[in-house]
């Protein structure tokens, strides 16, 4: 396993890219300046574009339509306009190392393995418009995918066809026992009677140590550095169930961290399979990709993915955040919900205070000067903090609009 180490992201050779001179899509040439009024990603792209990694929030709840459709227009660019040439996604790494290899092999890859990958929560017609520009790049060889979860996705590769294909690894006589237990812990098989406990996680475990230990023997592990990193995967998120949790130390905060550096893992995993010079955009919620959340009432405790690639990346790293006035959203598979109109003193108010813009960018240098203030970056309800120690600008829509999720 590849690890990042503090300070190396330094090492690699930085290529300025001067955004002066692209040609943007709507011909426009808007000043890049705080507070602006902005209709589309131009001014976000100018901020983004000479980086080296740029990440892409949204909020935890993945349900506001506005955001999703920002978020697709800006990958685009950033990968035609400005040389990004990986996109990294909060969903489970397996799916796009499945992918990697069809890619190897020259198996075609399809919308629907993108898709799946990807994962439901980005099931919806906003997002669909990436699907084949994604497909286009992978397939042409100018654009690399990932997964930077530990978890499991429903309806996906690693759901129903990865238990076998690690399974495969080991010997006949205990390849059917093996196979089972993945299997039965992948479709989720537990009942009331019989739920998922300690002793299934033992046995998973042990499963998983059978098929590491092939790899030794065999001597595949230098050419099966994928099964390798899915095995590494399924560790670090199984050895999160049942833990012993430390007296005082609250659990879900421990739980979070621990995913949060699992994530970080497969960034620097993910980084080492790349070329050099490479630049990379991650696609995730806000709350992992935050400089650090420890302003912030209720997040005090948390160490996200963004602090880590901040530490390494410094400057050469990007947190863009978003947030709304007023609208509404809907998470996958539940009803529409309305969003509370944003009080007086917030900082979704005072953005448009006097202005008739539909949407607003606030650059870190205008959220510095806005000092401690309430808003909505990480969620639907205002926390009271220093935006600008976690994010490095913001879009703020005047009304958000529920995605229009696609039927399954």
């Amino acid at each position: 396993m590849f690890f990042c180490k503090r300070g190396a992201a330094e090492d690699l050779a930085f290529r300025l890219f001067v955004c002066a001179g692209v040609v943007l899509l709507t011909g426009r040439t808007e000043s890049a300046s705080p507070g602006r009024n902005v209709t589309d990603a131009d001014t976000v792209l100018r901020q983004m574009c000479g980086k080296s990694v740029a990440l892409i929030g949204e909020s935890p709840v993945h349900g506001f339509g506005k955001t999703l459709e920002f978020k697709v227009e800006l990958v685009r660019r950033l990968a035609d306009e400005c040389h990004y040439n990986a996109v990294f996604f909060e969903s489970g790494i397996y799916d796009f190392l499945n992918i990697q290899e069809h890619l190897k092999s020259g198996h075609d890859v399809t919308d629907s393995m993108i898709a799946a990958a990807i994962g439901g929560l980005w099931a919806n017609k906003e997002v669909q418009p990436l699907i084949p520009f994604l497909r286009e790049k992978v397939t042409a060889g100018t654009l690399y995918l990932g997964g930077l979860d530990d978890q499991l996705g429903r309806a996906t590769w690693a759901q129903e066809e990865m238990p076998a294909a690690l399974a495969a690894y080991l010997p006949r006589d205990q390849r059917a026992g093996c196979l089972a237990i993945l299997q039965k812990h992948m479709l989720w098989q537990y009942t009331d009677d019989a739920p998922y406990g300690p002793r299934d996680k033992a046995q998973i475990l042990n499963c998983l140590d059978g098929i590491n230990a092939q790899f030794s023997q065999t001597g595949a592990a230098a050419s099966r550095v994928d099964d390798l990193a899915m095995i590494d995967n399924l560790r670090r998120q199984f050895d999160r169930d049942f833990q012993n949790v430390p007296t005082g130390m609250d659990p879900d905060a421990l739980w979070m961290n621990e995913r949060d550096r699992s994530m970080y893992l497969n960034f620097c995993w993910l980084l080492s399979q790349l070329p050099p010079h490479s630049k990379v955009i991650v696609w995730a919620a806000t709350v992992h990709l935050a400089k650090e959340l420890s302003t912030v009432p209720g997040d005090q405790s948390r160490i996200p993915l963004g602090f880590y690639i901040h530490r390494d990346f410094r400057s050469r790293a990007f947190a863009l955040g978003f947030s709304a006035y007023s609208g509404n959203y809907a998470m996958f598979g539940q009803p529409v919900r309305t969003l509370s109109p944003a009080p007086p003193s917030s900082l979704e108010s005072k953005s448009f205070a006097g202005r008739d813009s539909s949407t607003i960018y606030l650059s870190g240098r205008q959220l510095h000067r806005l000092g401690s203030i309430a808003a909505r970056p990480l969620g639907t309800s205002f926390a009271t903090a220093r935006w600008d120690e976690v994010l490095d600008g913001l879009v703020i829509f005047r009304h958000e609009q529920a995605p229009d999720y696609l039927k399954r």
